[in-house]
């Protein structure tokens, strides 16, 4: 039986026996990500790094959605008042994707309804990402006239091929989870009634398996692979800034709350 360690304003922290459950708890938003929640994220992080007793983070959303990823409501409102930041926001960004990765205990990403933007930033950095196969996923930056961040560019460009990766991250289009599988973003995808069942046996191994050991080949994995994320999440942060600057990103995010088609300028 699940019992909560901490309710925090947007993020429930929970735990089974040795589980622990991170849940993004915003559902009538489908689950934003923000500073504020990257923080919280952080601080279960640090408690789950701590107590010996933790051997697996599972990480999903409230609702029946994963993350839909930055709350362009949000952005809009700081904008109109003359406040840009996006450096303060990538900075939180680049933090808990490192802290996630780092963490030497299994990570799950419990991944449903929708993935967006830094919510495949998330599902990207855990060790394993399992999802229903209609799970809508988009890397939608573009569409809103940002670059990626939370170090997706680097983790992308590791699961796939520079040429792949352009298509998806300039695309900016849909696709679901079974093709996500396919392309090797993400562990597994099955039908949305085998999901909990799947994610369960995930959860039941990497709890009862050799921590230390595992704890170890994610290290070898994340310098082999991963040395350049923290770099990424460097160069993001001026990236994202001189776009979060442009009018193309203006007109796009008040295009996006008004649902309407924005119409780029080029500047």
């Amino acid at each position: 039986m699940r019992e909560l360690v901490k309710e925090f304003d947007k993020v429930l922290f929970e735990r089974e026996g040795s589980v622990a459950y991170l849940t993004l708890n915003d559902p009538a938003n489908k689950n934003p990500v923000t500073v504020e929640i990257m923080a919280d994220l952080n601080e279960c992080l640090n408690v789950c790094e701590r107590d010996a007793s933790i051997r697996c983070v599972v990480i999903r959303g409230a609702g029946g959605s994963f993350s839909a990823g930055g709350n362009v409501k949000a952005m809009k409102e700081r904008l109109d008042k003359g406040i840009n930041a996006s450096r303060e926001g990538i900075r939180a960004g680049g933090e808990f994707i490192m802290r996630l990765r780092n963490i030497a205990k299994p990570t799950i990403a419990w991944i449903e309804g929708a993935a967006a933007g830094v919510g495949m930033s998330i599902a990207m950095a855990c060790d394993f990402s399992i999802a229903a196969e209609d799970t809508t996923m988009v890397f939608a930056f573009v569409n809103i006239a940002y670059c990626p961040d939370g170090g997706i560019t680097h983790m992308l460009t590791q699961a796939v091929s520079p040429a792949k990766a352009t298509e998806l991250l300039m695309g900016g289009r849909k696709f679901s989870a079974k093709d996500a599988a396919e392309w090797g973003l993400i562990t597994k995808a099955v039908p949305a009634d085998q999901l909990e069942e799947t994610v369960q046996k995930y959860i039941k191994k990497y709890s009862n398996g050799p921590s230390v050991t595992y704890g170890q080949i994610k290290q070898l994995i994340n310098r082999t692979v991963y040395a350049g994320l923290p770099v990424c999440h460097q160069n993001e942060v001026e990236a994202q800034y001189i776009c979060s600057s442009s009018k193309d990103h203006y007109n796009a995010i008040t295009a996006f709350v008004n649902k309407e088609r924005p119409v780029f300028e080029g500047k």
